[in-house]
């Protein structure tokens, strides 16, 4: 299957390079490959890979550079492959594609394509989580001010940053045309159940279902919060009362205030924001044993 190999030079602090060195002369199929200069070339690249006789694509690098490429072949007759060289991976997990270079190699040569579910917002698709809030602004304070870390122990380090001037605030949600109305730290909206280098924030999200899982974090004290939130790496936190979850096709949430939103950790834009499910519209090339 001829294949295009993008990779991200930048992904993983640097790291994805190292790992596309250590395994492009191990390639055993037809490719081409090319490494991007800017973000959201990865895009560009893979949207135009159907006309240049493309039949699959790959991304290496993080979720950024997945959600990119996801993002160029959505709705084409183009099957997505990953190699793992991320800072959180968290897509890599979801799907079952192995950390180690050469084991996510085995899958391209062995695994099978298999359709999955896209969320959407306003400028674009998401492969994990969206979310307003806090999480958002984690996410931004990840990606901006923590250089010096890289994975979970960044995230960690972003959220204690960010925990000393965000607060609760009240919000309006909006899931299929029922409202509610609540007070929240944050608002999660998963097709996924990961974000944030392993954080299992939507436990229960389904890839293929045809549903958002909208998890809602709900007014705390500061205190709580910090005892809260290491749960979220096991799925712990499903069982705290401040914890609700929903689930719809189209969501829409306002805050009292502007308030940052996020999808696969990139900022988007200030609430309102609205979010949306686009079933079967991404073919990723998975692990026969999963």
């Amino acid at each position: 299957m001829n294949t295009l190999f993008i990779i991200n030079p930048a992904a993983g602090r640097g790291r994805s390079l190292k790992i596309w060195n250590s395994i492009k002369d191990k390639i055993g199929f037809p490719h081409e490959f090319v490494l991007t200069k800017a973000p959201g070339e990865a895009a560009e690249i893979a949207a135009s890979a159907h006309h240049r006789g493309f039949c699959r694509v790959v991304a290496v690098g993080g979720d950024g550079t997945i959600c990119e490429v996801a993002n160029g072949i959505v709705f084409k007759d183009l099957e997505i492959g990953i190699i793992p060289a991320g800072t959180g991976n968290d897509f890599a997990r979801t799907v079952g594609i192995p950390l180690q270079p050469r084991a996510a190699l085995a899958v391209l040569e062995n695994g099978r394509p298999e359709h999955i579910d896209l969320g959407k917002h306003e400028n674009g698709f998401f492969i994990n989580v969206a979310g307003v809030g806090l999480d958002a602004e984690v996410a931004r304070a990840t990606n901006e001010d923590v250089k010096f870390l890289t994975g979970t122990p960044a995230y960690v380090f972003a959220l204690m940053m960010t925990l000393v001037h965000f607060y609760p605030r009240r919000a309006t949600i909006e899931i299929d045309g029922k409202t509610i109305h609540r007070k929240l730290w944050l608002a999660a909206i998963g097709n996924a159940k990961y974000y944030g280098g392993g954080m299992m924030i939507c436990p229960d999200a389904v890839l293929d279902d045809g549903l958002l899982e909208v998890c809602l974090v709900n007014d705390m004290s500061r205190f709580e919060i910090l005892r809260f939130l290491p749960r979220v790496f096991s799925g712990g936190h499903k069982t705290h009362p401040a914890f609700e979850v929903f689930r719809g096709k189209k969501i829409r949430i306002e805050f009292e205030i502007p308030t940052a939103a996020q999808a696969d950790g990139d900022y988007i834009g200030m609430t309102p924001a609205s979010f949306s499910i686009m079933p079967r519209a991404l073919k990723v090339v998975r692990n026969n044993k999963e």
